[in-house]
């Protein structure tokens, strides 16, 4: 006969290991939640090649400014990132992004425009020059709507036609003033006297601030332009690039362009490759 007790004991239950639970609440609590995933309309910068298939991207986003990121197999894939990750592309990103993360990971990428039209080589070296210039001159998670604005309207305006000098000083001044380098061209920054008709201009070369003759001191280094151009520049500065392109400044052109080029080289931290290609072009 069995101990009568034994089957009418109540199971004892198991206690709870104390020591696990406290290692997956831990757990639980230094779990890095997964990025939402976030999407802009974006202008392809450059990228470059990362490893045997991923491509390295920065683009400029409509809504996050410039936006540098990895995209996994990029460089072979059909349906992420087909004919989206090249220069000059209007695309749709798609990206997740860790906070203090160097680099976004990009999900995918939309063709918005074909490149086709900026294909044509000059197109695609003066494409390439706007380009390069708005890369310089932006910083990475700062929202600039206004310079994805400007950049988008120039490549429409160079798809349509060529790219003239009136409507290379426009940008280029226009992207300056957006980007917070705006320059005082109606009057000497010293005295804040308007140019007299015939004067020379005198632009510092280590500020980009304009003198007139009796303003500059004997000892500053300066570059002589024309103080008839400045009125020309500051219209094209407030016009659309389009209205821009059929103008013409004659023989001021030269002083435009130094004077946008010396403005321009204060915030550039390397040369413009595109320089050269268009050089090349021009030979």
């Amino acid at each position: 006969m069995g101990n009568p007790f034994v089957g009418g004991l109540p199971e004892k239950r198991r206690q709870p290991n104390a020591a696990a639970s406290l290692v997956k609440q831990s757990s639980q609590c230094l779990a890095h939640p997964v990025p939402q995933s976030q999407s802009s309309r974006a202008i392809v910068l450059r990228w470059r090649a990362y490893g045997e298939s991923d491509k390295i991207a920065t683009l400029l986003t409509e809504d996050f400014g410039k936006l540098t990121g990895i995209g996994k197999g990029a460089k072979n894939s059909r349906r992420r990132f087909a004919n989206s990750l090249e220069p000059l592309a209007r695309v749709r990103v798609h990206f997740r992004r860790r906070p203090q993360a160097s680099m976004a990971f990009l999900e995918s990428c939309e063709l918005l425009s074909s490149t086709g039209a900026l294909s044509d080589p000059a197109r695609f070296a003066y494409g390439s020059y706007l380009d390069e210039l708005v890369e310089q001159l932006t910083v990475e998670d700062d929202p600039a709507p206004a310079l994805y604005a400007l950049l988008e309207e120039a490549l429409c305006t160079i798809e349509d036609g060529p790219a003239t000098t009136p409507f290379l000083r426009a940008f280029e001044l226009q992207l300056l003033e957006r980007a917070g380098f705006e320059p005082q061209i109606d009057r000497c920054t010293r005295c804040a006297r308007g140019w007299a008709e015939g004067a020379t201009a005198f632009l510092s070369v280590s500020h980009g601030t304009l003198w007139c003759a009796g303003c500059r001191g004997q000892g500053d280094a300066a570059v002589e332009i024309a103080a008839a151009v400045l009125p020309h520049l500051a219209e094209l500065k407030q016009l659309p690039l389009a209205a821009c392109r059929p103008r013409t400044l004659g023989p001021l052109a030269a002083d435009a362009a130094q004077l946008t080029g010396h403005l321009l080289a204060l915030h550039l931290a390397r040369p413009l490759r595109s320089v050269k290609m268009i050089a090349q072009l021009a030979g």
